[in-house]
């Protein structure tokens, strides 16, 4: 999206997303845009799952059951993309 095209890890992020197949889902409901986002969970995958930090502190999971948890790699191979807003959805 254009609003994302000013970040730095645009192209790294680009790249990705050609990088094989996609599934583009178009969701229509009354809140589907918070809905979806509450079912992909945190944009870390290891911050939705918890995780030990570099200081040996567990960090509880966020969330276990959600999207990015069950199926999320890191931060930019995190299984799924949700808009936050409807003008970012298009």
């Amino acid at each position: 999206s254009e609003c994302d095209a000013g970040r730095r890890f645009f192209s790294e992020m680009v790249s990705f997303y050609a990088s094989g197949e996609v599934v583009a889902l178009l969701l229509q409901r009354a809140g589907a845009i918070g809905a979806w986002r509450e079912l992909l969970g945190p944009g870390d995958p290891a911050a939705a799952r918890g995780y030990t930090d570099r200081h040996g502190r567990v960090r509880r999971p966020k969330a276990p059951r959600s999207v990015r948890a069950r199926w999320g790699r890191d931060k930019q191979a995190n299984a799924a993309h949700g808009s936050d807003s409807e003008e970012a959805a298009g």
